[in-house]
């Protein structure tokens, strides 16, 4: 069998199919990426941050400052296969053995790295973004029945190792691919173990309290500066931080005339300026706020779609990707507070006694398959598609103890939110801060802390009545009682008209395009008609807190964008 590997090629600077990182080839095997490690028959690498190196340098005999690929070529010298078993932190690894005939790759255990691979014609490819492998033609731009249930039914989520593509897959967290003479298999070196929570109110809140010092004490040594939006999680880890570093440098994110243009919802109560202002009076960092307008948001639609290599969030992304411009000037490494809601309970759907009866964040299933050409609707069956992988992903995610049912539905939940919500905004975040130039770190999807967290019952995680109350109690002595109880309020999206204007008029000129791939798919009228809607967003639902009706027509423009580019064809 052949392996072929192209890991940190420079996809955010390059439009060209050759790769900027040195080569390693042995036999046929072939490695292209900075830092790897070779010796004999072997190569390794390693990308991302070891969290155990110190300790996983003393159990391998290695020196203290060892190179991080060196680690994993001694790791699998003494553990085999298995080795990935012992590296923590957010990082990939794979290690190719030639006289073996065997590749092991592995993804971190929460998936803050991204590896993409394709297993075709007795070759295994791999790297860390799609494009790559449609590049060095490793697999053709082709998408199935199954590709366009997932990017119409669920985009722009996935379903876990899937993507849109028929040929490329997406390694799961937690998962090492293994490929040996012929034979290919992945293998979940990690998951989260449901198990009885013994602890009291007091030790889960000293508990959860120590892992979150730990988990920004691992992130200390890269000296990050912080997003800061004035909500429950950016402010904790602000004043974590500032425990601990002499200055902190803070951004936070906002849009010309956002206090005429914000209308408060359900999903987004208050303005994130006026906590801002109070978190920078508690605890006085260096701070810079970044304003975007309509015109930026809009035209970096494409730039968002070419970091991640599938359409994404629309604006949701593009404004991140030109936050993460301007902390880059001043910053390398910057901390998110993403993934706490995940963790902790801080969404809507984690309310309330709804049933569990489908992905809560898929906004309206009737709008998505209205929006297919007649002939699609009957053969792609949207609606049941969803639902089939709704219940097969339901029944995976059991937690398998014996629960009362309310607290089985919401560890089910969790689960899910996990595997469906939480890594598409990883990728957003990851891919996003990347394109800019800096990297993102997020404690508080430690590994740790989400294990122990997972386990806690959830009448524990609403401590106080309150969504997230167990997070709240953990920091309850770093942050002002105002900004202690704040409710809810997600990432800081545009309200104004304009980008809306703008959008409509992108679909406008979509719909007339006679030679856009999209209209293969989409109806043309219907497309017409919505973009020239008033796209109320209670009546568009699209994905998520966030993805209303100006972001369903960014989502549908960034899908025959990136069909287009990669002149992706449909194979049904």
């Amino acid at each position: 069998m052949n392996y072929y590997g192209v890991y940190h090629q420079d996809y955010a600077q390059r439009n060209i199919s050759v790769c900027d990182a040195p080569c390693i080839s042995k036999g046929r095997m072939m490695l292209c990426v900075y830092g790897a490690s070779s010796e004999g028959t072997i190569i390794a690498m390693a990308a991302g941050q070891i969290r155990n190196r110190g300790a996983l340098a003393s159990r391998l005999g290695c020196r203290p400052g060892e190179e991080a690929s060196k680690l994993v070529l001694r790791a699998y010298q003494k553990w085999g296969r298995e080795y990935p078993e012992h590296i923590e932190g957010a990082v990939a690894t794979c290690l190719m053995d030639a006289e073996a005939d065997l590749l092991v790759l592995s993804r971190d255990r929460m998936g803050e790295q991204l590896v993409f691979y394709t297993c075709l014609q007795g070759r295994v490819a791999f790297a860390d973004h799609p494009d790559t492998l449609l590049k060095n033609a490793c697999a053709e731009p082709a998408m199935d029945a199954d590709g366009l249930r997932e990017l119409f039914g669920l985009g722009p989520a996935r379903t876990p190792g899937r993507t849109p593509l028929r040929d490329i897959a997406m390694l799961e967290p937690g998962c090492a691919l293994v490929a040996e003479r012929g034979a290919v298999r992945i293998h979940r070196y990690f998951e989260l173990m449901s198990a009885p929570h013994a602890d009291d109110e007091k030790k889960t809140v000293e508990t959860v309290r120590g892992l979150l010092e730990q988990a920004v004490e691992d992130v200390l040594p890269q000296h990050p500066a912080v997003m800061l939006s004035g909500g429950l999680d950016s402010t904790a880890l602000t004043a974590l931080l500032g425990r601990r570093q002499r200055e902190v440098l803070s951004f936070s994110v906002d849009y010309p005339d956002n206090e005429r243009d914000f209308r408060a919802n359900a999903f987004r109560p208050e303005m994130d300026a006026p906590y801002v202002g109070e978190a920078l009076r508690a605890f006085s960092t260096q701070h810079r706020t970044v304003t975007l307008d309509a015109q930026s948001l809009a035209a970096a639609l494409g730039r968002a779609v070419s970091l991640r290599g599938f359409p994404g969030m629309a604006d949701i992304d593009t404004s991140l990707l030109l936050f993460s411009r301007e902390i880059a000037r001043y910053a390398r490494c910057v901390i998110s507070g993403e993934c706490g809601d995940e963790v902790f309970g801080g969404y809507p759907w984690f309310r309330g006694n709804a049933p569990l009866d489908g992905f809560p964040w898929s906004g309206s299933l009737e709008l998505r398959e209205s929006l297919l050409r007649k002939e699609l609707r009957g053969e792609l069956k949207l609606r049941e598609y969803v639902r089939d992988v709704f219940e097969a992903r339901r029944s995976m995610a059991d937690p398998g103890l014996e629960y009362a049912p309310e607290e089985r539905r919401l560890k089910t939940m969790q689960r899910l939110c996990f595997q469906y919500f939480m890594t598409n905004l990883q990728e957003r975040a990851v891919r996003m801060c990347e394109g800019a130039g800096v990297r993102v770190l997020t404690p508080l999807c430690d590994d740790r802390l989400v294990q122990y967290a997972f386990n806690v019952p959830w009448e524990m995680k609403f401590m106080g009545g309150q969504e997230k109350g167990l997070f709240r109690a953990a920091v309850a002595d770093l942050l002002p009682e105002r900004l202690l109880r704040r409710t809810k309020s997600p990432y800081p999206k545009t309200c104004s008209p304009e980008y809306g204007r703008i959008v409509r008029a992108m679909a406008l000129r979509l719909a007339e395009d006679r030679e856009a791939p999209l209209l293969q798919i989409v109806d043309r009228a219907r497309l017409r008609e919505l973009a020239e809607s008033d796209l109320d967003p209670a009546e568009t639902p699209w994905f998520g807190q966030l993805m209303a009706g100006p972001q369903m027509l960014g989502y549908l423009w960034q899908v025959n964008r990136w069909m287009r580019e990669r002149n992706v064809s449909i194979a049904l």
